[in-house]
């Protein structure tokens, strides 16, 4: 055969690829030890099986008509994906490529077959397309909107759950970008979430109004992480996970009105009790004057005490329940703690006390009512100079992270119980003796109504932190 060549016989005989050369018809062929691994057969078992035996009946068909071919000179070679049946029975796939080649030293034509082992490859072929498969019924059977995009946003997959929730077919939106369907007021939300992802790869939770295929609008939360390419580190694309959230609003909403119109009962309740201590001293007086029909100089300077208690108090409830109408413009807060500290220092210093402030904020700026900013500093600075014993320093300090701005009111007081700080912010409910609470619950409705938060920490002795944080 054409292995007469030394060199030939050694590079045939020590590949580690599977290799088999042989005549037309089968009877005369020779293959390789890693042909035998491949296939588990010993040499001996090999020379009494045929090439039908071994090979499944669905290839074996194609591989002799193409074997065929080549050998009446159709084509000079062919490949092709083929089942083999191992000696241990399982299935194991070759990537089988066939060529005519010639022999010097004969007229016979002969025929190398070279195998390459891709059963891993199909295996995992095999899983992958099953998990697609199941991956795929989950989509498809799913009440929430699953979507495929491409890293700039544009949809490549959509399940078939958006045509109930948005009226949309699945592939309506197909190589569309979803900014020309999300609201005009949530776009630059979105794209700042959509920017957020594609730099720091973590996932995130949006809530805006997308639209529906009728010109409506519904609101939409979206859990949205990054598809990555584990052999190169690469964003490949967007997976995000949609639910209608309208009903659930809905319900908030309502709940907020009855929680609205429980607070209006406690306030009611607790202005009637704090209304009716400073009447009834007024009405006792009263009887007195009409019983000794004398009038009583000091007497009277209670009774007029009295009613301009009742006075704040309607006052300050008046001012809780007035509805509010804030301006929201851009406001440099240094400048607005600097005119605050401007007020309250010289009255600080006449009873040994000062304020101490630092700024250490980049760009302190935000949105909002200058006026109502200034009311929450000037109330949590007079507070914490009120809780400092006899001299002291109440420290104001400002810093800004990751588009917030944060403001730590810090003083040397006396401290506030913790069982006592979860009252703080409730109607009458106050650590000065005349207190009435309204200062700190208006503070706290002001800095909410600014998107941004208070939080008081505490410790007996030591003194209190006002932290105040607010959207840069």
């Amino acid at each position: 055969m054409i292995l007469k060549s030394s060199i030939l016989e050694r590079v045939f005989f020590e590949s580690r690829i599977p290799q088999m050369i042989f005549e037309f018809n089968f009877k005369e062929n020779v293959a390789n030890d890693a042909f035998f691994r491949f296939i588990g057969y010993s040499k001996d078992e090999w020379d009494a099986l045929t090439l039908e035996e071994i090979s499944h009946p669905e290839d074996y068909q194609l591989d002799m008509q193409l074997y065929h071919e080549v050998f009446t000179g159709k084509r000079p070679s062919y490949q092709m994906e083929k089942r083999y049946f191992h000696k241990s029975g399982e299935i194991i796939w070759g990537s089988l490529n066939v060529t005519s080649i010639e022999d010097p030293f004969s007229p016979k034509k002969y025929f190398l077959a070279q195998i390459y082992d891709i059963t891993e490859q199909k295996n995992l072929e095999r899983v992958l397309t099953d998990n697609e498969t199941k991956y795929r019924l989950l989509a498809d059977n799913s009440s929430d909107i699953i979507n495929l995009y491409l890293p700039d946003g544009r949809f490549l997959y959509t399940s078939p759950s958006i045509t109930q929730i948005l009226g949309y077919d699945t592939d309506e939106l197909t190589g569309e970008l979803p900014y020309s369907f999300i609201h005009q007021d949530d776009i630059s939300y979105v794209r700042r979430k959509h920017m957020s992802i594609l730099e720091n790869r973590s996932p995130v939770l949006i809530t805006y109004r997308f639209k529906h295929k009728n010109g409506s609008y519904i609101w939409v939360e979206s859990s949205i992480r990054s598809i990555m390419d584990e052999r190169t580190g690469e964003m490949t694309g967007l997976i995000s996970i949609s639910r209608d959230i309208s009903s659930r609003l809905e319900k908030d909403k309502l709940l907020q009105k009855s929680e609205k119109l429980a607070v209006v009962g406690q306030l009611a309740a607790a202005v009637a009790h704090e209304i009716r201590n400073p009447l009834t001293s007024i009405k006792g007086f009263i009887q007195l004057f009409s019983q000794t029909k004398e009038y009583n100089d000091e007497y009277m300077k209670i009774v007029q005490a009295e009613l301009n208690r009742v006075e704040e108090i309607i006052s300050e409830f008046l001012a809780m329940a007035r509805p509010k109408t804030e301006k929201k413009e851009v406001l440099n807060v240094d400048e607005l703690i600097k005119q605050v500290i401007t007020l309250l220092n010289a009255q600080a210093i006449l009873v040994n006390k000062e304020i101490n402030y630092v700024n250490e904020a980049a760009i302190p700026i935000v949105k909002g009512d200058s006026n109502k900013l200034k009311q929450v500093f000037y109330h949590i600075i007079q507070n914490g100079l009120d809780s400092l014993e006899e001299k002291g320093t109440v420290y104001v300090n400002m810093t800004s992270y990751n588009e917030t701005l944060r403001i730590d009111f810090i003083d040397e007081g006396r401290g506030i119980p913790r069982e006592r700080l979860n009252k703080l912010g409730e109607p009458f409910y106050s650590l000065k003796e005349k207190g009435t609470g309204f200062g700190l619950m208006a503070s706290y409705q002001i800095i909410e109504n600014h998107n941004g938060k208070i939080n008081i920490d505490s410790t007996i002795g030591q003194g209190t932190t006002v932290s105040v944080t607010l959207p840069m």
